[in-house]
């Protein structure tokens, strides 16, 4: 699992959702799900929570998604 206090941007997150078979539907479900924190002034989200919505995509398997989101991070 990522480290708690892990960040990723929008553009790295749809990304790596995007690999793992989310459609941009699906993704931004998942960010608003997530909901992003402001760090150092722009929009992040938090890798751990992205990984654990994403985890329960009824098409992937968890391992595939948080080995995904703790090498973003």
């Amino acid at each position: 699992m990522s480290n708690p206090a892990s960040y990723i941007d929008r553009e790295t997150a749809s990304a790596l959702l995007a690999r793992r078979g989310f459609n941009s539907l699906d993704i931004e479900c998942v960010l608003d799900l997530a909901g992003p924190v402001t760090r150092d002034g722009a929009e992040r989200w938090s890798a751990p929570l992205v990984e654990r919505i994403a985890a329960r995509a009824w098409w992937l398997g968890e391992q595939e998604v948080t080995a995904g989101m703790a090498r973003a991070a």
